[in-house]
């Protein structure tokens, strides 16, 4: 089996506890018995509630802040195959299924009875198993949303298409018509009209130069700025930053 259980034990967080910078050899399981509270996985934030499921691999960078009392049961284990298909986060499933089993596993690693060790490995693969439905079931495109959010939220967005079809486990093909059918237009196209809108942005603060705001953005070269932009917009940047007035636009065209 590809699962190696390592520990089982039950703890539990005081209001306002903070943990940070902190990451373990092993994967981890996490059912939040009650409580409140926000985690902090390689950057990104999410948020925990009663009978949820915080999944971390073993390269995880984690920070937790509880916001109430929160008790929960960890799980602890090795694996290579079957945590590949499940991402690491927060899995909100709101029913009772996981407390079952969770206690299931408590009760036969304090118990240790005969093949308590096989049993538990066998739970551990239960739970992984019903994480990954409800995350098909519940989370169709979840993992595209989550892409777009992470564009538009990024002054610079660096990453290409077979990186990021990479990162989600997901064909190059199927990314790529999933992310058209939901934005309309391409990822590449996407990332670009972004960087022209936090262009747009700065331009309007009128704090920074084009060359400045060029750089900021991502693109290569003031020209790759200017011409991007052009497209997009219509005008130059240096019209849109009022450096250039309609009469000096005309003359530009003109040159060219």
């Amino acid at each position: 089996m590809d699962i190696q259980l390592e520990s089982v034990f039950s703890m539990f967080y005081q209001p306002d506890e903070c943990i940070s910078g902190f990451s373990y050899s092993s994967h981890e399981m996490i059912y939040f018995c009650n409580g409140c509270g926000r985690v902090r996985i390689n950057k990104t934030d999410y948020k925990y509630e009663k009978n949820s499921v915080l999944l971390m691999k073993n390269t995880d960078i984690k920070d937790y802040v509880a916001e109430s009392y929160t008790e929960y049961i960890c799980i602890r284990f090795k694996s290579k195959k079957e945590i590949q298909m499940l991402k690491s986060g927060i899995y909100p499933l709101g029913n009772d299924i996981m407390h079952r089993l969770f206690l299931r596993i408590v009760e036969e690693y304090t118990n240790k009875k005969l093949r308590y060790y096989d049993l538990c490995n066998v739970i551990i693969v239960e739970i992984l198993i019903q994480l990954e439905r409800e995350s098909r079931v519940e989370n169709k495109d979840k993992d595209i949303y989550q892409l777009i959010n992470e564009i538009d939220s990024s002054l610079i967005f660096r990453k290409n298409v077979f990186d990021i079809s990479k990162e989600m486990n997901y064909n190059y093909d199927y990314l790529r018509q999933k992310f058209k059918k939901i934005t309309g237009v391409s990822i590449k196209k996407y990332i670009i009209q972004q960087r022209i809108r936090n262009a747009c942005a700065l331009l309007e603060e009128k704090n920074y130069s084009c060359t400045e705001i060029a750089q900021m953005c991502g693109f290569a070269s003031s020209s790759q700025f200017s011409r991007i932009f052009k497209e997009e917009m219509g005008y130059s940047p240096k019209f849109y930053h009022g450096e250039e007035t309609g009469r000096t636009m005309m003359k530009n065209e003109k040159r060219r």
